[in-house]
């Protein structure tokens, strides 16, 4: 797995890159709590290099989410297509998180 950030202004944008599910999924959290840890709240997420995202790796995502509401900032998700984008509709985690096409414009949003 591949994990890399960029800062933003006030928000940092994590690019993932191989599946997120059990095997990855610590490694993902660390990297998140890491980022949340040091007081970045805004984040995006940037899904358009996961092919697979698993139950588990849900988990990593609302974990994020929570702790960044509990910051103040939230998370939203980028680049979410084919079985991603399935799996958050059937989850119904696209309910409660926003989603958008490029991580540029996931990153637009939190200026709206």
């Amino acid at each position: 797995m591949e994990i890399t950030s960029v800062r933003e202004n006030d928000v940092t944008v994590v690019s993932v890159t191989d599946d997120l599910d059990g095997t990855t999924s610590a490694e993902a959290t660390a990297y998140l709590d890491a980022e949340l840890d040091a007081g970045h709240a805004n984040l995006v997420i940037d899904m358009g290099g996961v092919p697979y995202l698993s139950s588990a790796g849900l988990r990593v995502i609302l974990g994020a989410m929570r702790e960044a509401r509990r910051q103040g900032g939230d998370v939203r998700l980028a680049g979410t297509v084919g079985n991603v984008r399935r799996v958050l509709d059937m989850s119904g985690l696209a309910r409660v998180i926003e989603t958008f096409p490029t991580a540029k414009e996931a990153a637009a949003s939190y200026s709206s």
